[in-house]
């Protein structure tokens, strides 16, 4: 063990904090512990900055001294000179974090050979099988091991919980289970985040903890659009906007606030960076997140192509390693004046990685057809990595921010577009002008 470049890492690891604390602290409190630390001086810092960040206070070079003491004020300048940039934080991470394990193994160690009993030395033993496990997050499977585990699984008789999104057709379509990371697309105005809400609402009131976090949405906005939400109070959005509520409305506002006590929806503003999002995420122990918007992320990069790539790599990681669903809302690029095009996934704006990383896209876009209403939309499942892809018509009531869906069998209208491409198959050949129509289960899926 190289007991000088554990020293200078953990004195990067605070240099870093200090340096860069919006880009450092969410990495260095989700994996960097006081065991780490086994300089006293370097850990009482490390411990004063965490209280600092659990109290959701500033953290900077002033407020960690004020919080250590003034006489750490020469160790916290020496870490900042050492630490120009927080580029090989994660390097300084590792080496902490191997150096404390193996003094810690090395101490197990030295304990089994002074043991006084088989016991003592068992015990030791199995304190280093501990310490060993907890740093390896890796699997080791065979294929035996992979059949097995899925007999097991098949063999469970628990319902599987998939994550519900309020929307019987899509929650038919649509197998999402946490660690998985999904976009929801919309041009500006058509109702990306009003429908993200709803889907919140609606998750966190089956029992999970959601955090929404909005990078532009004002406060106030998204309280009005809440209470607007047929689910939550159903009190119109112009009532609240004009500030004309009735008793009705006051009623209904008093009892969404008696059911809130039981719904664990948070609204998290001002948290723009991958690292801060993540952080708030293991502190609230979230199981599903929203963020509204992905392209307001704050993440290094040069060009808005590389910046967003990093943003979309970094969520997918996220979603994976923290096992907390992830929903991006992005911007698509919109089509040209007038088109009647519907966009796909690849419009989503300023980098293609979101298609990529993405294990579901939801696009939601006006409804174009003829006849459709003024507020109808289409939800389109344009990637489905368990499932089909599928297009939904949906109703949206602005003055209660909701979307519904109008055609609830879509069994039912199965058989009947079957019904009708079977007679004008018959009127076809009575015409004689039979022509090329998609054998029965070719068809696209009905709205």
């Amino acid at each position: 063990m190289d007991l000088k470049a554990w020293e200078s890492a953990q004195r990067s690891v605070i240099g870093s904090l200090l340096v860069d604390p919006d880009h450092a602290a969410g990495e260095i409190f989700q994996s960097a512990r006081s065991a780490h630390f086994n300089d006293p001086q370097l850990r009482h810092v490390f411990e004063a900055a965490l209280d600092l960040w659990l109290a959701h206070r500033p953290i900077d070079a002033v407020t960690v001294l004020h919080a250590a003491g003034d006489e750490y004020e020469q160790l916290l300048r020496d870490c900042m000179i050492e630490t120009p940039t927080v580029q090989n934080l994660r390097a300084y991470l590792d080496i902490c974090r191997s150096s404390a394990r193996l003094s810690a193994i090395q101490g197990e160690a030295l304990a089994m050979m002074n043991a006084g009993s088989e016991k003592d030395a068992t015990a030791a033993w199995e304190r280093v099988g501990n310490l060993l496990q907890d740093d390896d997050d890796g699997e080791d499977l065979s294929l035996a091991d992979l059949i097995g585990d899925y007999c097991d699984r098949m063999n469970d008789k628990r319902p599987v919980r998939y994550l519900n999104w309020g929307i019987d057709a899509l929650d038919r379509e649509l197998y999402v289970s946490p660690g998985q990371f999904g976009v929801l697309a919309a041009d500006s105005s058509v109702g990306k985040t009003a429908l993200a809400l709803q889907f919140a609402y609606h998750m966190a009131a089956q029992g999970h903890r959601v955090g929404f976090f909005s990078l532009e949405t004002p406060k106030e906005n998204l309280e009005d659009r809440l209470m607007a939400e047929t689910q939550v109070a159903g009190i119109a959005l112009p009532t609240t906007k004009r500030k004309t509520l009735q008793e009705n409305d006051y009623r209904r506002a008093a009892e969404a606030g008696m059911r809130s006590d039981r719904i664990y929806l948070r609204i998290l503003r001002n948290y723009d960076t991958l690292e801060r999002i993540r952080a708030k995420t293991i502190q609230r122990r979230f199981d599903v997140i929203f963020i509204d918007y992905v392209q307001l992320i704050d993440a290094p990069g040069q060009e808005r192509w590389d910046i967003v790539t990093r943003i979309s790599m970094g969520l997918h990681r996220m979603a994976q390693q923290l096992g907390v669903t992830v929903v991006g809302l992005s911007q698509i690029t919109p089509a040209a004046k007038g088109s009647r095009q519907a966009p796909t996934k690849d419009d989503l704006r300023e980098s293609r990685q979101l298609k990529q990383d993405a294990d579901f896209i939801l696009l939601l876009y006006p409804d174009k057809e003829q006849g459709a209403p003024e507020n109808a939309r289409v939800l389109e499942i344009a990637k489905n990595k368990d499932g089909r892809l599928a297009r939904l018509r949906m109703d949206f009531d602005p003055e209660h921010m909701t979307f519904s869906y109008h055609l609830h069998d879509m069994d039912q209208m199965r058989s009947e577009g079957r019904a009708a491409r079977a007679v004008q198959r018959t009127n076809k050949k009575k015409l004689g002008q039979l022509e090329e129509l998609p054998e029965e289960g070719q068809e696209e899926l009905p709205f």
